[in-house]
């Protein structure tokens, strides 16, 4: 079972950013099969489960800090005048994913608890579409694009 699913209403428009964000999204619906899985088979993982789990979790965070590398560096060339405020979150969301799962891989475990799988969900989501879209918006203005329509909700 999912945790999310990509739907084509996150899309911003901006190519390389809703790729990453539909790699973001296989990402943690990986790491969150695998945990659901290790959680099934009794107390604690294996050591080989963990070293899977860990590769799993290193993908997420890498892949997330790359994503918000090459979002920065758009914003910046563009001039982005809420820089500072998204490059802020993007600080704020690594700190909260590397403390998460961190501390699940080091207690031996992978405890998904509702509000850890609520708070992964949710910083995704949110994100993109509001903290992601406001950008989307000013980029589309700037190369005088047609922007996507805004969804009508995150989900």
């Amino acid at each position: 079972m999912s945790l999310l699913t990509w739907s084509d209403d996150r899309l911003l428009g901006i190519d390389s950013l809703d790729d990453q964000h539909k790699t973001l999204v296989d990402c943690i619906n990986k790491l969150v099969t695998e945990c659901r899985k290790t959680e099934t088979d009794g107390p604690g993982p294996s050591g080989e489960k963990l070293k899977k789990l860990a590769r799993l979790f290193d993908d997420l965070y890498t892949t997330t800090k790359a994503h918000f590398s090459h979002e920065e560096a758009m914003m910046r060339d563009m001039a982005y005048p809420g820089y500072t405020a998204h490059a802020r979150e993007h600080v704020m969301l690594i700190a909260e994913l590397k403390t998460s799962f961190a501390k699940a891989l080091t207690q031996q475990q992978c405890s998904l608890t509702p509000e850890l799988l609520q708070a992964l969900k949710s910083w995704l989501i949110a994100h993109v579409s509001h903290s992601d879209r406001d950008f989307a918006k000013f980029f589309h203005e700037k190369h005088h694009t047609t922007p996507l329509p805004e969804s009508e909700s995150p989900r």
